[in-house]
């Protein structure tokens, strides 16, 4: 009897890394148990010793729950809003830029992605307007914190990172290029080479659209967009599209990922077989190491017959398949409610219609999206209904995390109290561990002045509270939230 073929070792070690990444989901979760509501303010950011100042309303368009792993990032907001340039001496604004925010709810993180510019004095210096394609970040905690720049030009990025003391900042040397290939349009250019000797790439170098930008910077940067991505033979030629949304990341330490969620295809030659356009459902995601020869490479694709998924290490010369799959990225996502305290009930009404895809699967996959939910009591009566953004983990220890931001109540009296439906920004977090029945419940909930907050432990015998809270808000952020089903943004 041949033995059996063993893991191979660039698949291992992207498995072990999940033990790292609890430990992280799990220390987020206590440090940020009174996670406020995401309409709290963010810090403001500096650029060259110049402010940028927002001048519109944020519209949050997506987020990422509580418990989620690297290379997405825990209780990030993401959103879209437009940015005057102003010296602080005079107040007087030096121009004005579009950009994707990123935002941590509960800690003092927020970065932009530069979008489009106004066209006049767009430079890297100080008083310009960012170029299309920058990044630029702040960390704050307390006193000290760090902030990080990458600024595209003609002649090589303008790099920069400081370390923010009360005493000044810091300037520390950095090569780290997290803006590389975003505006050139080259991020998602690199081409998932399959090992049946097919290739995916985007239709059009130049037709990705990036819709959110995720991380921390300057470890890790996330790009989130979508595409039409064409399959191509091993001589070249193309047999057949798909859309898919996508996201590429990229580290500090030089390793980088592109993952790929099919969103639709034209319905010809579609199946699972070499050659053909992989099903709506399908996960791709490659992670390199050091270079496009070395890679992971995870494939799960959608079947009736069920689900076929791969795992392949391969090196010049050398393709290693590994026995185990870990993780199906494709399964069909629960349908079951969301159990909520007080014997309510998230029921689905609609199916998700995804935005993001993210993750290191086969470790674990990420899914964002939005999605309408009705809700019942205790006596199965219902109480009303609301859209949501969602996001959903899953991992290969089994444990899944649901998260839902409240966009718009659409039936029911909104408030906070006993039979009334969550308000616009409530965020809830769900974690389960398997099939112990362990788990963890954290909700916040905007009222007019104050945050009404609850951290539980689920157990196979019930809840036990462990944190509830009125905390009062001096100031609300001036935030919309993007609700897709009813094609206007509800203000808070």
């Amino acid at each position: 009897m041949a033995a059996a073929q063993p893991v191979p070792p660039g698949v291992l070690s992207l498995a072990f890394t999940t033990v790292a990444e609890l430990a992280l989901a799990v220390s987020v979760s206590v440090l940020n148990v009174s996670l406020p509501s995401p309409t709290a303010p963010s810090p403001a950011l500096r650029l060259n010793g110049y402010s940028l100042v927002p001048t519109s309303t944020e519209e949050v368009t997506s987020f990422y729950g509580q418990w989620t792993y690297l290379p997405g990032a825990p209780s990030l907001i993401q959103g879209r809003q437009h940015f005057d340039v102003v010296d602080p001496r005079t107040g007087t604004a030096t121009g004005d830029f579009d950009a994707l925010v990123s935002r941590g709810d509960g800690y003092n993180y927020t970065a932009l992605l530069v979008t489009s510019a106004d066209g006049t004095n767009v430079g890297t210096g100080a008083g310009q307007v960012p170029p299309v394609g920058s990044l630029i970040a702040t960390f704050k905690l307390g006193l000290i914190g760090w902030s990080y720049s990458d600024m595209p030009t003609p002649s090589g990025d303008v790099i920069s990172f400081k370390v923010l003391t009360p005493l000044g900042a810091i300037r520390i040397p950095m090569t780290f290029s997290a803006a590389r290939g975003i505006a050139d349009h080259t991020v998602d250019n690199r081409p998932v080479r399959l090992t049946s000797g097919y290739s995916i790439a985007p239709a059009d170098p130049s037709g990705e659209t990036i819709t959110a930008t995720s991380g921390i910077l300057p470890f890790f940067t996330a790009i989130q967009g979508s595409q039409v991505f064409t399959i191509s033979d091993p001589s070249g030629d193309p047999v057949g599209n798909f859309e898919g949304v996508f996201t590429t990341t990229t580290d500090i330490l030089g390793t980088y990922t592109q993952a790929i969620l099919v969103t639709s295809n034209d319905g010809t030659n579609v199946g699972t077989d070499v050659g053909q356009v992989p099903p709506v459902g399908s996960v791709y995601n490659v992670v390199y190491s050091g270079a496009d020869t070395n890679y992971v490479l995870y494939s799960s694709l959608p079947s009736p017959s069920g689900d076929v998924v791969s795992v392949q290490q391969v090196s010049p010369g050398k393709v290693q398949s590994s026995p185990r799959t870990f993780l199906d990225a494709s399964a069909a996502p629960s349908t079951q409610p969301l159990a909520v305290p007080g014997g309510y009930r998230f029921v689905l009404a609609s199916p998700l219609q995804p935005t993001g895809i993210n993750g290191l699967p086969p470790r674990e996959v990420q899914y964002q999206g939005y999605q309408q939910f009705d809700i019942y009591d205790a006596a199965g009566s219902r109480v009303g209904s609301f859209d949501a953004d969602v996001m959903t983990q899953r991992d290969l220890l089994g444990i899944r995390s649901e998260a839902l931001l409240v966009t718009g109540v659409t039936d029911g009296t909104a408030g906070t109290g006993v039979g009334e439906v969550p308000p616009v920004g409530s965020v809830f977090n769900v974690v389960s561990f398997g099939r112990s029945g362990f788990g963890t419940f954290q909700s916040v909930m905007p009222g007019r002045f104050r945050d009404v907050k609850s951290f539980r432990l689920v157990t196979p015998l019930g809840k036990v509270p462990l944190f509830r809270a009125r905390t009062a808000i001096a100031d609300r952020a001036d935030v919309s939230f993007f609700d897709p089903f009813t094609s206007v943004s509800a203000a808070v």
